[in-house]
Parts: structure tokens; C-alpha cells; sequence
């Protein structure tokens, strides 16, 4: 993977080492711990790559979820607050729901591509979009679960309550919305859903 995408090999290690490094420095607990956890679905994805033919554009699109959730649980605020905690604009839009149906959405672009895989390059049907998006949903929920045993083993995470939560669930359904709708749209365009296109 890395002789293959050596830009984006260089990029995702200097960020996982940056905020780890920076993270621990200001006194992050959460930093070294969600490093650890992006270095390891970047392994993932680097199994699955070969296998299932992601494409460029998705690979950089989880680079790019793993450098926000990092710079969201990181980089300090005013107070106790961290950038995940940054109102943008209105109340609804907060950095860590952007962060969320960004990457969620790329998460289920990557669901879609191993599906399409498994159906042997044919088109979604509605049924099989529905489950695209459950995986997912799937991969979000899986989010909540370590973020709340994070909070069971680490004085200060700074993930926030059930309301929260919940928040982040639906910004990962409408992220994983978007994503299967392009991909349906982009199947359509190209059945072959060339490994060029993201």
C-alpha cells in the first residue's frame, strides 16, 4: 500500500505521529489511544484494499476522517472544550457532526465497494443500498461502543453524553446516505466503477 500511494502513506503517518506527540503534550489522554485505533484501521483498509479495490478517492477520504477525528479530540478550545466541540455557525452544526457524516459517509462508500464486490460488479438494487448503508450505520455504531468503554477506562474523553450520541448516529446516517446514493449514481455512469474514481 505504501509503494502503491506513497503520498498518502507519508501524510496519514506524520499526522498519527503529530497529534500523538502534540496530544500527549498538552495533556490529551485520548491521544496515543486514538492514534493507536486510526493506525489500526489503517491496517484495515490496507488488507481490504488489495482485495476489494477501494479506489484512491475513498482511501484519502478515511485519511481524511482519521486527521479530523484526531484534530477534533485534540486540539484545545477556551476551557475544557475541544475543537469536537466547536459550534460552526448554529447549534446543530458542530465540527464533531461534520466530522461524523463526513467520514461515516466514507466508511459506507467503503461497505459499498466490498458489497459491490461480492455481487460481482452488479448494480445496487434498492434492497442492497438499504444494506450499504446499515453497514455503515454498522461502523458508526461500532464508533460508539469504543468511545464508550473510553470513557469507562480514561479519566477525561471529552465524547459527551447520550445526547450526543445519538447526534453522531444520525449525522452517520446522512453521511452513509449520501455516499450510497453516489455510488448507486456512479455505478450507473460506470458500471465498472473504475478504482480511479473516489
Amino acid at each position: 500500500m505504501a509503494r502503491a500511494h506513497p503520498a498518502l502513506a507519508v501524510c496519514t503517518f506524520t499526522y498519527l505521529a503529530v497529534f500523538a506527540v502534540y496530544g500527549t503534550l498538552v495533556g490529551r489522554d485520548v491521544a496515543v489511544p486514538y492514534a493507536v485505533l486510526v493506525l489500526a484501521l489503517a491496517w484495515l483498509v490496507c488488507r481490504l484494499e488489495p482485495r476489494f479495490a477501494l479506489g484512491g478517492g475513498v482511501l484519502w477520504g478515511l485519511a481524511g476522517w482519521g486527521f479530523g477525528h484526531l484534530a477534533g479530540s485534540v486540539i484545545p478550545l477556551d476551557g475544557d472544550r475541544i475543537l469536537y466541540n466547536a459550534i460552526l455557525g448554529v447549534d446543530l452544526i458542530r465540527f464533531d457532526r461534520l466530522v461524523h457524516a463526513f467520514g461515516f459517509g466514507f466508511a459506507t462508500l467503503a461497505c459499498g465497494r466490498v458489497l459491490v464486490h461480492w455481487l460481482g460488479g452488479r448494480r445496487l438494487g434498492f434492497g442492497s443500498a438499504v444494506f450499504v448503508v446499515l453497514a455503515g450505520l454498522g461502523v458508526g455504531a461500532l464508533n460508539e461502543i469504543v468511545e464508550f468503554f473510553s470513557t469507562l477506562v480514561l479519566p477525561e474523553t471529552n465524547v459527551g453524553g447520550y445526547l450526543n450520541t445519538s447526534w453522531d448516529l444520525v449525522f452517520d446516517l446522512l453521511g452513509g446516505v449520501v455516499a450510497t446514493g453516489w455510488l448507486a449514481r456512479t455505478q450507473a455512469a460506470s458500471p465498472s466503477l473504475s478504482t480511479s474514481s473516489p
